[in-house]
């Protein structure tokens, strides 16, 4: 009986997550969210009525980082760090640049410069995994102070270490005003990118689905394609 009783202590206390296992697990995720490597990426843009329009996107790690997006039929043009830091846009060709924060939408989309880095680095010891299956890890971070965001519930994917869907909550941990939705990744080069994109803005009343054709990035030759 004694021998049971401690065999059972020891297995429950096997089953115990190590303290620093949440930890550890949003900073793998945060350096598959980090770029290190050029990419491009072909996007549409479907609208809820089903009309599309195009743009490109190119991220680049080299010089401190930088996300540069193209509407290509307005000439909308943006030029983004990957970090909360602000960056310029041109609203059409030869227009005056101004400034472009990293949660401001890019050309009247629901795309963020926020969306292509970890912005939901922070200090990790506060965050809570709020649920979890075989498949996914679902996770309650407190944004760092000064953000424009107070909570972030992230599902992120227990194999590929990526967000699935992402749930932003503003002024309030009942407030929730954005939805985001990452589906049908792809390896380009060492990092897992999502293939399509469907994003629910609930203060515009907007929904949207971006489709990502990515492809890495040689400035010295043509850029190789990436495919599912």
């Amino acid at each position: 009986m004694t021998a049971l009783l401690c065999l059972t202590l020891v297995s429950g206390a096997a089953a115990e997550p190590e303290p620093d296992n949440l930890q550890t697990f949003l900073e793998h995720a945060e350096k598959m969210a980090t770029s290190n490597e050029k990419v491009k990426a072909d996007i549409t843009i479907k609208e809820a009525d089903g009309t599309t329009r195009t743009a490109v996107l190119v991220v680049d790690p080299s010089s401190g980082g930088t996300l540069t997006f193209t509407e290509q039929a307005t000439g909308w043009k943006s030029v983004t760090p990957l970090s909360w830091k602000d960056g310029t846009v041109v609203e059409k060709t030869g227009a005056a640049e101004h400034k472009l924060g990293a949660d401001d939408p890019l050309a009247g989309s629901d795309l963020r410069g926020l969306d292509f880095f970890p912005f939901w680095k922070t200090d990790y010891s506060g965050a809570q995994t709020s649920d979890e299956n075989t498949l996914e890890r679902t996770v309650s971070l407190y944004a760092a102070k000064g953000r424009p965001y107070t909570l972030y519930v992230i599902s992120f994917d227990k194999t590929k270490l990526v967000p699935r869907m992402i749930k932003y909550y503003k002024d309030s941990f009942n407030n929730l005003v954005r939805i985001r939705t990452d589906k049908d990744f792809v390896m380009v080069g060492s990092r897992p990118r999502p293939t399509q994109m469907l994003v629910r803005d609930f203060a515009t009343g907007s929904i949207r689905t971006y489709e990502f054709k990515w492809s890495l990035v040689d400035d010295a030759g043509a850029a190789p394609a990436v495919g599912k």
